[in-house]
C-alpha cells in the first residue's frame, strides 16, 4: 500500500494578506509525514488559484486503487455554499 500526500501552504495572498505561520506549518507537517512513511514531492507553497488547481488535479491522477491519502492545507478558508 502506498501512503501519499499532498500538502499545500499558501502564506502569501495577492491581496496583500499574510499568514505567517502557514508555510512553516505545512513544512512542518511534511517533514512529520515523512518520517512516518509517507511519500510526498515536497509541500506546494504560495500557490496562485491556478497553480493549486493543478497540483490537485496532478494528485488526484497519481492516486491508484488502494493508496493511504492525506491532504493538509494551511491558509485561508472559505465556503462557497452552504447545504
Amino acid at each position: 500500500m502506498r501512503k501519499l500526500a499532498l500538502v499545500i501552504g499558501i502564506g502569501e495572498y495577492a491581496d496583500g494578506n499574510h499568514l505567517p505561520n502557514a508555510i512553516n506549518d505545512a513544512k512542518d507537517v511534511t517533514n512529520a509525514l515523512e518520517q512516518i512513511g509517507f511519500d510526498i514531492d515536497e509541500p506546494k507553497l504560495n500557490l496562485t488559484y491556478q497553480n493549486m488547481e493543478h497540483a490537485l488535479t496532478n494528485f488526484k491522477y497519481s492516486l491508484k486503487t488502494g493508496d493511504l491519502i492525506l491532504f493538509y492545507f494551511a491558509g485561508h478558508g472559505t465556503q462557497w455554499e452552504v447545504c
